[in-house]
């Protein structure tokens, strides 16, 4: 299975803290590199811009399409938000990672947040690095947290059941190799939509209530890909995500939020994953639909 290398669902390697001893923060020493394509660094940048961090931590997005040799950071998405990289001579990603660790010889995954000061990487884990921002934000840049004490254990157990029973499955059923084992994690796919739809139901506006958290953060970036990606790419065809009119109005929600919407790219991540290297696909070409909703990712099914 290669999903782990367009969007890492394996285990990661760098896991330090921004605001440690070793990294304190301080405007401008970081720098995050991220892709259009891949959910989880999507992320990283939704909360770069929730919480202000945007002035202070700056952002290269690589080029959509992977190939064999990494994600091309010299030839990079083109955004205003999207710098060049502050490493002279960095082409590619694993250039970066070889330079922090000259030793590493593991997956050269986004997203990763950089230490300019010291030519390390700080972090390469999208769960913690969200975290991170979140709390330095709150720290130095008087930001609402995400991550509300009264609400943690809730926001935990929400994002370990999108993590174990969606957004793993989501992959295991895309690359799976046989029948049964695509059968098992579909079904748990829409199992799990069928119960988030339930949920929010009862939550709205937000997967946690009435606060925006961390638990939206982690639930929009694959819900957003789901119809345009993984309802054909994956075979996660049963049924969209317009079918669900719970998540289909909280993903809207999310929409008219600038920090969601802005940082998400359809036909980027279109072409990221259709023409990628390492996807179930040959890699030719990207298909025309469905038409999606370009500020939540969700099907438009009423056009005439």
């Amino acid at each position: 299975m290669k999903a782990d290398e367009i969007c890492h669902v394996e285990t990661t390697t760098f896991h330090n803290e921004l605001e440690s001893e070793d990294y304190p923060f301080e405007s401008g020493r970081y720098w995050l590199f991220t892709s259009k394509v891949c959910p989880f660094a999507h992320r990283t940048e939704i909360v770069r811009a929730l919480t202000g961090l945007t002035e202070h931590i700056g952002l290269t997005i690589a080029d959509p399409v992977q190939i064999v040799e990494g994600w091309n950071i010299e030839k990079r998405y083109e955004s205003v938000d999207s710098a060049a990289c502050p490493i002279d001579g960095m082409k590619r990603l694993p250039e970066l990672y070889q330079l922090a660790a000259p030793d590493y010889t593991g997956r050269a995954s986004v997203p990763v947040l950089f230490d300019t000061k010291t030519n390390t990487i700080v972090n390469n884990e999208s769960a913690e690095i969200i975290y991170q921002f979140d709390e330095v934000a709150a720290q130095h840049l008087d930001h609402p947290t995400l991550y509300p004490e009264n609400k943690r254990e809730l926001i935990d157990n929400l994002i370990d059941e999108l993590a174990n029973e969606l957004i793993t499955p989501i992959y295991r059923a895309g690359f799976a190799k046989d029948q049964q084992t695509y059968l098992s994690y579909f079904k748990k796919v829409f199992s799990c939509l069928d119960k988030l739809d339930e949920r929010l139901k009862t939550t709205e506006p937000y997967i946690a209530g009435d606060q925006l958290t961390l638990g939206d953060v982690h639930a929009y970036p694959h819900l957003a890909r789901f119809d345009a990606v993984y309802h054909s790419l994956y075979r996660l065809n049963l049924k969209f995500i317009s079918d669900y009119p719970h998540i289909a109005g909280y993903m809207n929600r999310l929409g008219e939020i600038p920090a969601f919407a802005d940082t998400l790219d359809v036909d980027a991540f279109k072409e990221g994953y259709f023409l990628a290297w390492n996807q179930p696909t040959d890699g030719y070409f990207i298909p025309a639909g469905p038409v999606v909703a370009p500020r939540s990712g969700v099907a438009i099914t009423d056009i005439e």
